[in-house]
């Protein structure tokens, strides 16, 4: 049986089916053709990719003729066709998971014509009920683009999504550790040999740059690193799954590309182990069993072990970027142009608003200069 609207069928065979108008006949009847699939989802994809095609630039025919022009069509158009030969491979699978989740659950079988604010505020009233403030901005955000887009495309006259209410969330100050907890994690680090946890507090790299990291972006006579790759486990929903895999690709910007001056005892480190491991200049320094890249997760857990060790909690691998930000301000106060091109913050007054708080060392270097008027 097919699903409504979509002329999509399960075949005997167990494969599903996918037909498509190419046009039409001399009659006047419609002229199909087929695409097959293991799955549904599969087939679906395809659908809309071949839709796509047929009729770019009209997408309001492309939703009329392949589907019942309810907001789901306009969804599965706007992701494949619009947005995705634009956007990362990582930002295209977060969309993707959150329409599927999220947005199609409740919205998709509406008429997008006819779609209102009510009902906006109503999924996100009940999105709201299961779902951390931060994550529901973020999907109202993802709604409000899909819906802007349909209005430039001619498919609504006005954006139904406005004055939508949403629970307020506040900014968390980022985990530093203080500088008792950074000796006794370190101190823990030199035991187990865990360079990577000690590269992470010294160059404030993210845990996806580290992964990455290759001997020969290290040059080891100037002692700088330079940062061009990252290492992320990306997946896509199939037949009601999830597979995943790790991919190294290009950092999270482009200007997370950069050059990162690192402490010479660090350097000294990095390339002993190169001659103690007898790797070569292509080798990733942090290795899985394979010879890969370390996987993020693995690194995770890593670290989160040595943190136990150290008696420290609430910390995790970001705490260590963190606390490099907070360490390098300390010793270099009100240098946030230097620290934001170390970190690859797009700009400066992003690091401000990351990292202009205060230490309890700071507040207590501060208290201790206070000296008494009489």
């Amino acid at each position: 049986m097919a699903r409504r609207g979509e002329n999509i069928y399960k075949r005997k065979d167990g494969r599903w089916e996918g037909r498509y108008m190419t046009g039409r006949k001399e009659n006047g009847k419609p002229r199909f053709r087929s695409i097959y699939g293991k799955t549904y989802s599969e087939v679906k994809k395809e659908l809309v990719i071949i839709k796509s095609a047929l009729l770019t630039g009209n997408p309001k025919e492309a939703i009329s003729v392949y589907g019942n022009g309810c907001f789901g069509d306009w969804t599965d158009y706007w992701l494949e066709a619009v947005e995705k030969p634009h956007i990362r491979e990582t930002t295209y699978l977060l969309y993707e998971r959150d329409i599927r989740k999220h947005l199609k659950p409740l919205l998709g079988n509406i008429q997008i014509r006819e779609l209102t604010r009510e009902q906006i505020q109503n999924m996100a009233d009940t999105l709201q009920k299961k779902l951390a403030p931060s994550t529901l901005h973020g999907i109202c955000r993802l709604l409000k683009s899909i819906l802007e887009s349909a209005r430039k495309n001619h498919l609504i006259v006005q954006n139904p999504y406005v004055d939508i209410r949403l629970p307020k969330f506040r900014y968390r100050k980022p985990k530093v550790l203080t500088c008792a907890e950074q000796i006794r994690l370190e101190r823990v680090a030199a035991q187990e040999d865990a360079l990577d946890c000690l590269t992470g507090l010294y160059t404030g790299v993210r845990l996806g740059e580290l992964c990455a990291l290759q001997y020969n972006r290290i040059d080891f006579q100037t002692s700088v690193l330079w940062i061009n790759s990252s290492v992320k486990r990306v997946g896509a929903f199939t037949g009601g799954e999830t597979a995943t895999a790790l991919q190294v690709g290009e950092p999270k910007t482009m200007s997370s590309i950069r050059e990162i001056p690192i402490p010479f005892f660090l350097s000294k480190l990095l390339r002993e182990r190169m001659e103690k491991t007898k790797a070569s200049e292509k080798d990733y320094i942090f290795q899985n069993i394979k010879g890969g890249p370390a996987d993020p997760r693995t690194v995770q857990r890593r670290m989160g072990s040595l943190f136990k060790k150290a008696e420290i909690y609430g910390a995790h691998p970001h705490t260590l970027r963190h606390t490099f930000s907070m360490r390098f301000l300390e010793q270099n106060p009100g240098a946030y142009k230097a620290l934001s091109e170390i970190l690859g913050h797009s700009s400066s007054s992003v690091t401000i608003k990351c990292y202009d708080n205060c230490t309890m060392e700071k507040k207590r270097q501060s208290m201790q200069k206070l000296r008494r008027i009489t």
